[in-house]
């Protein structure tokens, strides 16, 4: 099965299942140095812009909504 074919059937996953995935995926990626790309790159630089501009969340804001998540 081919990375599109994969991606193409994600959606169709029940939560369970995307979270195995996640989970694994996280496994084999630890330690691994990843490249970012430019889009990705960009869209850091965007929000940094977007909080110096703007400001931001309280970090315990964003611990209690991480913490109400499910598998959390």
């Amino acid at each position: 099965m081919s990375t599109t074919e994969i991606l193409a059937e994600l959606p169709a996953l029940p939560p369970d299942d995307l979270e195995t995935i996640w989970q694994t995926a996280g496994r084999l990626l630890e330690g691994r140095s990843l490249t970012a790309s430019p889009e990705l790159l960009a869209a850091v630089d965007e929000a940094d812009a977007s909080w110096e501009k703007e400001g931001g969340v309280p970090l315990e804001d964003v611990r209690r909504t991480i913490a109400s998540w499910p598998g959390k």
